[in-house]
């Protein structure tokens, strides 16, 4: 259930569009004011240098009513009582700051949401030997439904880091062969939940939720290669688990995660070229960078500036053979600039067409909102 109104949400995304294609050049200014005055939305989304004013405002009430309170609760003797106390307060203070006054990535809304998840994660630390069981769940619980409830990408992504810390460490519950295996589990996890995101960005009803899919899909991606990862599987290994292992000694299965680490970056960008995502391409050219420096740090064949330079060369020469190949459009696949604002132009030309005449506008289900700055799916500053 969403906090916001829709209509609000719809045309939201409908000026922010508008906006793009204007500064694109692809919309007059009268055509560019009349989507604005036609598609008002009632919700109060400030620019990034008032929204930390109200965040810097909103956590010195925060911390000063935690203190008043502390004092308060200092008679019961429960740290525990009073974190819960406290992340109920922010939550419920949440629900009336958007019910009453509409803030949508306003400084204060977001700020109240990561109170609510810090004194909740304090209520479970303290007190209690399975802490990290227990918060990651308690977290993932919590962020998802604020996330899904006020559109909000950031507690996405710590909805999706809180699971897969929770499911690691149920995981590894399970023995000897379990703390071996988890990688390739945690691998698994991050490639279901990648085609869970996929899934859920194609269906209309979830188009609010776009930008949460899609910072959720780059995760799953640079996840599922950490977790395949010769250098990240071993010196978690070392830390998590204490095995104390140094530079030259191998891990079980060292093989495959040697092969893991140089592959899934190629796999990467063909799936980028082929499929036309641009998710997959950048993702695996950042990747290429981190492979380089993995192998150079347990085999010492160049000076580390000399490894960096040559990474750089590497994606300079992927990239530019990317920008040859694209040079002729393939299967509708082109380096030139993506037209999608022209294609959202069409439609809102349309809908000033159609309001017009005095026609009821139906484009609202089929543009495609999101990308938007900060927590939300198409907020932004100012139109």
């Amino acid at each position: 259930m969403i906090a916001y109104n829709r209509t609000d949400l719809d045309n939201e995304a409908i000026c922010n569009e508008a906006s793009k294609a204007f500064h694109h050049g692809s919309i007059d200014k009268d055509v560019y004011q009349k989507i604005v005055s036609s598609h008002k939305s009632n919700l109060y989304t400030p620019n990034y240098f008032i929204r930390i004013g109200l965040m810097i405002l909103t956590l010195v009430i925060i911390s000063f009513s935690a203190g008043l309170l502390a004092l308060i609760f200092d008679g019961f003797n429960s740290i525990t009582v009073f974190f819960v106390f406290m992340a109920l307060v922010c939550y419920a203070s949440l629900e009336l700051m958007v019910k009453k006054k509409q803030y949508y990535n306003a400084g204060i809304d977001n700020l109240l949401q990561w109170g609510t998840l810090f004194f909740l994660a304090g209520a479970i630390t303290f007190e209690n030997s399975n802490q990290f069981i227990l918060m990651s769940l308690l977290l993932f619980l919590a962020s998802a439904w604020m996330a899904w409830r006020f559109v909000d990408a950031l507690m996405g992504l710590i909805a999706y880091f809180s699971f897969m810390a929770f499911v690691f460490h149920i995981y590894i519950e399970f023995g000897d062969i379990a703390k071996a295996t988890a990688p390739f589990v945690m691998m698994l996890v991050s490639g279901l939940i990648f085609f869970l995101m996929r899934n859920l960005k194609n269906k209309p009803s979830l188009r609010y939720n776009h930008f949460c899919f899609d910072v959720v899909t780059v995760c799953t991606l640079i996840t599922f290669y950490a977790c395949g990862n010769y250098f990240v599987v071993k010196e978690l290994s070392n830390v998590m688990f204490q095995l104390q292992l140094q530079l030259n000694d191998p891990i079980p299965f060292g093989w495959i995660f040697w092969l893991l680490t140089v592959s899934i970056p190629i796999v990467y960008i063909m799936i980028g070229l082929l499929k036309k995502d641009r998710i997959f391409l950048r993702t695996g050219l950042l990747l290429v960078a981190i492979t380089v420096l993995t192998i150079r740090y347990y085999h010492e064949i160049l000076a580390i500036e000399k490894a960096l330079l040559l990474a750089g060369i590497i994606l300079v020469a992927i990239s530019y053979a990317c920008i040859k190949y694209l040079d002729t459009p393939k299967m509708g696949f082109t380096f030139e600039e993506d037209d999608s604002a022209n294609k959202d132009l069409l439609q809102l030309e349309a809908l000033i067409l159609a309001e017009t005449f005095g026609k009821k506008a139906e484009t609202q289900q089929q543009m495609e909102f999101g990308g938007g700055s900060g927590g939300g799916a198409g907020a932004g500053g100012n139109y």
